[in-house]
């Protein structure tokens, strides 16, 4: 009844569990104080005649009994809920953290909604789980244990109706659990669902509207949100039906206690006041549990977000590197050696070999489909290759712990952020040097529209911002990154492929003269790009089909000869 992944996480709390727990026991202590008392006062007044002043020691004992059982029970419920959010804020951190850490192209093909839903919905549900559930749970154990070992001491019989029929509560309330849990992932599947096509309608709303169907879409939102709806009605029935169920054990067990007491106390085989305490005190005896039934729903959510949150975690578990190598040497030589990667059952890379030394300029070309993206992905870390195929200064690429730290990627649509193209371009780096940053707007030609904007470097950019720049704008905003990072290895991913044959030629120039010394990785359709290379690759279907020079490939007159000659081929 409690997942064990989640007890272990409220660990963070140090006293979260011991808190919990010792609450329940003062509460038990409490219940059963305040039944005697109450059971000594009725007996006293009306079967022994004594006065208020006779009895005017219960009534302080039972008035601090209640106000102490009130203030614990305050301090605790602050305390508790303040663990929970602590809890959950570092369920969300951690889970956060994973997100930022993992391997970028695997979260890039997740699907946002899901990504979104547990960040926010699976974690919110986490926490109630450790707000209300865990807490109830040590209450529905530990106060019906004292509540009947008081009991006990009273009256045996008693005692063990108690001991009979409390099982028969959570017996039901589990067999209805299972249901619950079907129906609250369900409900899950739902949300991600409508979560994901909402985004997904708005960031392609444009396509949409271009083709006319945009008005389809609301059929299409109303339909899924009604799923939803009913999966979370689905929900609250079973939820409201276990309530029904408890309630109503609970009220035919108090019942049972209740006729035994009435009879025996009719042929006077039980004392008055030991009837009466044992009347007082029974409701309370099946009241947790039946408040634990309430909070059940609350525990299958947490459940089932803890589910879906592990899932998410197996994904990426083995996305960072274990070892300790790093690569400290000023250089960055690559090997590949009968490179092979599949995805899923076919083979897209099939025995790729080649070198790259320190410095040099490599151009890689192939039609769509060649594997010209997977091998960029590759080198560029975001997918995992078996051991001894990519070696990077002699070093297997798998073992290398700080690779991000030696690349730089220019990729073909660069994500620009809500801040100021400053620092947008400076991403990671406060304080860098004014000079150097002048030097690069000069070379990335970011001057141009920096001297536009009327903030200049300091003009805020990005999405719903009053500034917006083209797709070449943003594309040298990643160049000039690139050049702010100056690390070993930079790739390239068509650089040009947003900007006019004018500023090509300054960003090639730029290339060539900031990037003389670093290696540099460019994945290129345009003959002016790749004719400023050392060294060409050309792919297809996931061979190396030519290397070599662009002077010697144009004179072997093989397949790169008859791409350049291609109509297709920019120039």
């Amino acid at each position: 009844m409690i997942n064990k992944r989640l007890l272990k996480e409220s660990n963070f709390k140090r006293f979260y569990i011991v808190v919990s727990a010792v609450s329940s026991i003062f509460n038990a202590l409490f219940v059963v104080i305040s039944a005697y008392l109450l059971s000594a006062m009725i007996s006293g007044i009306f079967l022994k005649a004594k006065t208020f002043k006779d009895m005017k020691i219960y009534f302080i004992l039972f008035i601090a009994n209640a106000l102490l059982k009130f203030t614990l029970n305050f301090v605790n419920e602050i305390y508790i809920k303040n663990s929970a959010e602590d809890i959950k804020g570092n369920f969300r951190e951690k889970l956060f953290h994973l997100v930022v850490s993992a391997n970028p192209y695997k979260v890039k093909n997740e699907k946002l909604g899901e990504v979104i839903n547990l960040i926010t919905e699976a974690t919110e549900a986490i926490g109630q789980y450790y707000s209300e559930y865990i807490p109830q749970f040590f209450a529905a154990f530990i106060i019906p244990l004292l509540i009947c070992l008081g009991v006990a001491y009273v009256d045996k019989i008693s005692a063990l109706i108690m001991v009979i029929t409390y099982p028969l509560i959570p017996l039901f309330m589990i067999l209805i659990g299972f249901k619950s849990k079907a129906a609250n992932e369900k409900q899950w599947k739902k949300l991600n669902l409508l979560s994901s096509h909402f985004i997904d309608m708005l960031q392609g709303l444009s396509t949409l509207k271009l083709f006319g169907i945009s008005k389809r879409q609301e059929d299409k939102i109303y339909e899924i949100s009604e799923n939803h709806r009913k999966a979370t009605m689905e929900v609250l029935r079973v939820s409201f039906l276990s309530a029904l169920v408890l309630e109503l054990f609970s009220t035919i067990s108090t019942a049972l206690v209740a006729v035994n007491l009435g009879l025996r106390l009719v042929y006077d085989q039980i004392s008055f006041f030991s009837a009466f305490f044992i009347l007082v005190i029974t409701p309370d005896f099946y009241l947790p549990v039946r408040q634990l039934g309430l909070k059940f729903h609350a525990s299958l959510n947490g459940v089932v977000a803890i589910e879906k949150i592990e899932e998410f975690e197996k994904k990426f578990a083995n996305d960072s590197s274990l070892s300790n190598i790093e690569i400290k040497e000023n250089k960055f030589e690559i090997e590949v050696k009968d490179l092979e990667f599949f995805y899923d059952d076919k083979k897209v890379l099939n025995n790729v070999n080649f070198k790259i030394t320190a410095g040099e300029k490599v151009a890689l070309i192939g039609e769509s489909g060649s594997g010209k993206s997977t091998l960029i992905n590759i080198l560029s870390g975001f997918l995992k290759v078996q051991d001894n195929m990519v070696f990077i200064n002699g070093k297997d690429i798998n073992q290398i712990e700080n690779y991000f730290d030696n690349i730089a990627l220019v990729p073909q649509f660069p994500h620009i952020f809500n801040k100021s193209i400053k620092e947008n371009i400076c991403v990671g780096y406060k304080d860098f040097d004014e000079h150097k940053l002048l030097n690069i707007y000069k070379y990335s030609k970011i001057n141009e529209f920096c001297e536009a904007a009327e903030g200049g470097d300091e003009t805020v950019i990005g999405e719903g911002e009053n500034l917006t720049i083209s797709g070449g704008e943003a594309q040298r905003i990643a160049i000039a990154r690139a050049m702010v990072k100056n690390s070993n290895f930079i790739i390239f991913d068509e650089p040009s492929s947003a900007l006019d044959s004018e500023k090509e030629e300054l960003i090639l120039e730029a290339i060539q003269k900031y990037f003389k010394a670093n290696t540099v990785l460019i994945a290129a359709h345009r003959l002016n790009t790749i004719k400023m290379v050392d060294k060409i690759i050309m792919l297809n279907e996931g061979r190396i089909i030519e290397m070599g020079t662009h002077k010697e490939l144009i004179e072997k007159q093989g397949e790169y000869y008859k791409l350049m000659m291609s109509p297709e081929v920019e120039q």
